[in-house]
């Protein structure tokens, strides 16, 4: 769907925030979610710069040969810890989707403060560059809540802060408290939920006192799943269910019931983000379903039923009863964008996520 197909549904001129041709930085743009950025934006017609940790020619192969030479460049940027790096990235470009994460599996809270600093050198760095007019970042659903299984009267809003687990990541009680591994793999989800709702909630305080010249977007995802658009992407999430079908049992033990979301739907709303002008200073809320395990595990039986070690779920694991009251917002743009009238059913993306290569 390009451009022009966007206009036959309707859609004013005024409603884009970016003119066709615009270069669009992504950050990380060999992720799992990353790349399906890349992929909707050069669809519609704008050129994408994405950034990447390593040189990775498979990725610039696999944009040119969809949608020609020079629509996808790459640029190699190791870390987001020096502002004058990540302005060297912003030469002609026009709007930054950070998706580049910093991903913090670690029993100390003190990785907290460094990880939100990556994000707002972004954002000083694009306050340097009079060319960027938005700036659109990856959050998360835990930035918002950590899901309890069963547990009722949980409504979130566009409000709605992980202040749970802030708490729990700073708890300051004795250490005997986190010996056992369920309570060390809690302690570690607390500081990893602590550590995204800081990164967020810390980059809308730098907006708010610094009140530079871009709008400002967040993205929160559920947990995601659909197609891998290259083998060499891992699939992060989605690669966590393609596990279990091998007998991987560890995303049963780690994870609680929660909210899917389809990764196309993700990018999708990451590309309206950045392209609608009457999207301002929002956080979008990617929620589609929300499942345990053993739909996930009955999803895989029906689709792979071959497969003798998709191991069951487990017992009495409960369900993710919270209300998500922003998600029909999303939904909105992604009909307005797209005539998409419903979010893409999870059985569907897990398929889609299993034939994929």
């Amino acid at each position: 769907m390009g451009v022009r197909s966007l206009r036959a549904i309707r859609l004013a001129k005024d409603t884009f925030a970016l003119k066709s041709d615009s270069t669009v930085l992504v950050t990380g743009a060999n992720g799992y979610i990353a790349s399906h950025v890349a992929n909707e934006l050069l669809k519609l017609g704008y050129r994408v710069k994405g950034t990447v940790r390593e040189p990775k020619p498979w990725l610039n192969k696999m944009f040119n040969d969809r949608y020609g030479p020079n629509r996808f460049t790459s640029a190699v940027l190791h870390s987001y810890d020096n502002v004058g790096r990540i302005c060297d990235m912003l030469e002609g470009v026009e709007t930054i989707i950070h998706l580049a994460g910093n991903i913090v599996i670690s029993d100390n809270p003190e990785v907290i403060l460094p990880s939100i600093k990556l994000v707002t050198n972004v954002l000083e760095a694009a306050a340097t560059k009079p060319s960027v007019t938005r700036v659109v970042l990856a959050s998360s659903s835990m930035a918002a809540y950590t899901p309890i299984p069963d547990q009722e009267g949980v409504i979130v809003t566009a409000d709605t802060w992980n202040d749970r687990a802030v708490r729990e990541a700073w708890d300051a009680l004795p250490a005997q408290k986190w010996t056992t591994p369920d309570s060390q793999w809690k302690k570690r989800l607390a500081i990893y939920s602590a550590c995204k709702t800081e990164m967020e909630r810390q980059a809308w305080n730098w907006i708010l006192q610094n009140k530079p010249s871009f709008e400002f977007n967040a993205v929160l995802a559920a947990f995601t799943v659909g197609r891998i658009i290259h083998r060499q992407i891992g699939g992060s999430t989605m690669g966590w269910v393609r596990g279990l079908l091998e007998g991987e049992k560890q995303p049963l033990l780690l994870v609680p019931p929660k909210w899917f979301v389809d990764v196309e739907d993700v990018a999708r709303l990451f590309t309206i983000a950045a392209c609608d002008s009457t999207v301002r200073g929002q956080r979008l809320f990617a929620f589609a379903e929300s499942h345990n395990w053993a739909d996930i595990i009955q999803i895989l039986r029906a689709c792979q039923p071959s497969h003798p070690l998709i191991p069951d779920p487990p017992a009495e694991e409960g369900r993710d009863l919270a209300k998500i009251l922003p998600r029909e917002r999303a939904l909105e743009l992604l009909r307005k964008w797209y005539g998409q009238r419903h979010w893409t059913p999870i059985a569907v993306s897990i398929k889609r996520g299993l034939e994929s290569q």
